[in-house]
């Protein structure tokens, strides 16, 4: 298994905001997802609702300048990972224009785990393609 987390960091604007919500329900698919455990986008809750908790200040509230947003995805192998996702990845072409910054990547590959009795979702979020 791997663990692909990118870092969105999209204008602080709500028209930026809506842009790239929608950008990656609709453009960012995957065909294929046999691969595919889950995957979350995910916004960053601010520092003042977790004070003990957060130290990696991403949201809004602490930077200023753009909005945070993560997609976490869990994949079984890296090959269907790099097939279905990597594989498009490009930094020569231009930011898209909700972006503030380009994107980071980083992949993770589980070393330990522990599984709890709760369950991930069942079905896409809506609007999901």
């Amino acid at each position: 298994m791997i663990i692909a987390l990118i870092h969105w960091r999209i204008r602080p604007d709500e028209e930026s905001q809506a842009a790239f919500l929608h950008h990656w329900k609709t453009n960012n698919t995957i065909g294929d997802r046999t691969g595919l455990m889950a995957e979350f986008l995910s916004d960053s809750l601010p520092m003042s609702e977790f004070p003990i908790a957060i130290t990696w200040h991403l949201d809004s509230e602490s930077l200023g300048n753009f909005k945070s947003y993560a997609t976490v995805g869990l994949w079984d192998d890296a090959d269907a990972f790099r097939t279905q996702v990597a594989n498009y990845f490009n930094d020569e072409k231009p930011m898209l224009p909700f972006e503030k910054y380009r994107r980071r990547r980083v992949i993770f590959r589980p070393v330990s785990w522990r599984m709890g009795e709760a369950t991930f979702p069942i079905k896409d979020s809506p609007d999901v393609k």
